[in-house]
């Protein structure tokens, strides 16, 4: 009789919490709302200020990443981490939720802020890794508060589509939006605007084919023809690459993920096909000549170069790297450092997110970082085909576009675990939300299989 009463409590609990979320506390949804709309402007827009004047010479040679310690930054992230924990009390987010949302990037933030105990430069090590470290956080507790992926796809189309028309005009009014590389917009160079369109794209799609996302599907076909029309203007070839490859991806798990076998096959037979027309290509084609016929530059920009020194910083030190952040330290050290290797281009990242991470935080890092990536395909695939039932308009099949994307995307950028990136914060935030919907899924199977249990033993009892 007492487990009876235990588990009628906890589906009781459990409805009332997710009734307060739904229905309840307007004003907490209302900023609950807000805040969301002011990261993804804080993420994809934080340039848009450098229209109006041209960055001197120091802020061309400067790390961007050496703005964790400005004073925006140092305003505005704590007061949005306050703001997510002050959501996440007034809408009583249980711990177990909190838990499951932050715990597979915990093990790599961990490593970032314990590497200031051997970082060649640990100020600017501890500056970083405290302005990654809120901004994560921020994400993942904000990403608790939410329970519905429809009110966060209507967030997301609202700040994309009005980011989209600032990118497009802009690219009229600035001089500065439209440049010789490629589109730029409001993001200040031409691989940040297409890392935004890559983002942007697959829910302006959404939009389009659900009003229910965009309001109108006008507006949505509105949004992606000039979104597609930006993002080829931006000219990054990776963001393109990264947008087809994405899109093909979700449909490929979609058909994999298929419970009846024969609708499986035509799908592994598109893999298996790939796969052997892949390795026909590396065996028949030289490396060089490979590249230079799909990007057009075998030494990708200048990349070969980066990474080498990457890899020289990582051999340093294998097991814990430079430290967070301080492979890119400020100032002439930099140059100078990538002179002695013969590269004579001013880098801040080494175009390499795997590159990035294992020579900034070592093998360490690079094991918690998969810790990451694991537990987020995991969690994604299950909550898509468990709770969404493969619907593409939800936050799974966006959470596996951005992995998918963000995955080939970071063999030319470093994206991963870098403050102020937008495209990997969204992804993060998703990953977030749908690790606490899927413990949130759980713990309602359990108070309910808990209850008709005791129901049942209730009933065979003997009178």
């Amino acid at each position: 009789m007492s487990e009876l009463i235990e588990s009628g409590k906890l589906a009781a609990s459990l409805s009332a919490r997710r009734f307060r979320v739904e229905q309840g506390q307007p004003l907490a949804a209302t900023v609950r709302n807000l805040l969301l709309y002011g990261l993804l402007f804080h993420l994809f827009a934080f340039e848009a200020t450098t229209l109006f004047s041209s960055p001197t010479e120091s802020e061309l040679v400067a790390d961007a990443s050496s703005d964790a310690g400005n004073l925006y930054n140092q305003l505005i992230l704590p007061a949005a981490f306050f703001a997510a924990c002050t959501l996440v009390y007034a809408y009583r987010v249980p711990a177990r939720v909190l838990f499951s949302a932050t715990i597979p990037m915990a093990p790599l933030l961990l490593v970032m802020v314990l590497s200031t105990a051997w970082s060649e430069y640990p100020e600017l090590t501890i500056r970083r890794a405290s302005h990654e470290l809120i901004e994560a956080i921020s994400l993942a507790l904000l990403a608790s508060c939410f329970t519905s992926a429809n009110v966060i796809l209507k967030i997301f189309f609202r700040a994309f589509l009005t980011i989209g028309c600032l990118d497009l005009l802009s690219s009229f009014i600035f001089p500065n939006a439209l440049t010789s590389l490629g589109l730029a917009g409001i993001h200040g160079h031409k691989n940040i605007a297409g890392q935004f369109f890559f983002t942007a794209i697959p829910v302006y799609i959404l939009g389009t084919l659900y009003r229910q996302i965009s309001g109108n599907r006008l507006i949505g076909l509105f949004a992606l023809l000039s979104g597609i029309g930006m993002l080829i203007l931006s000219e990054s070839k990776t963001s393109l690459g990264a947008t087809v490859f994405g899109l093909a991806s979700v449909m490929l798990v979609r058909g994999l993920s298929h419970r009846d076998f024969a609708a499986r096959v035509p799908w592994l037979l598109v893999c298996a096909m790939g796969l052997i027309c892949a390795a026909i290509a590396i065996m028949l084609e030289p490396s060089d000549e490979l590249l230079e016929t799909l990007v057009g530059d075998p030494t990708l920009t200048g990349r070969d170069g980066v990474w080498q020194y990457a890899i020289s910083k990582f051999a340093e030190n294998p097991a814990g790297g430079t430290g967070y952040g301080a492979i890119w330290q400020i100032g002439p050290q930099i140059q100078l450092a990538l002179r002695e290797m013969g590269i004579f281009l001013v880098f801040n990242e080494s175009h390499n997110g795997y590159l990035e991470i294992i020579a900034q935080l070592g093998i360490i890092g690079i094991f918690c970082f998969l810790i990451f990536l694991v537990a987020t395909l995991l969690n994604t695939l299950w909550y898509w085909v468990n709770v969404e039932k493969h619907r593409l308009c939800g936050a799974g099949a966006l959470a596996i576009y951005l992995f998918a994307g963000l995955a080939l995307s970071n063999v030319t950028e470093s994206l991963y675990f870098q403050s102020g990136i937008g495209s990997f914060g969204t992804l993060m935030f998703l990953a977030a939300f749908i690790a606490a919907g899927r413990r949130r899924t759980m713990m309602a199977s359990t108070a309910r299989a808990s209850s008709t249990l005791g129901v049942d033993s209730r009933s065979r009892r003997p009178r």
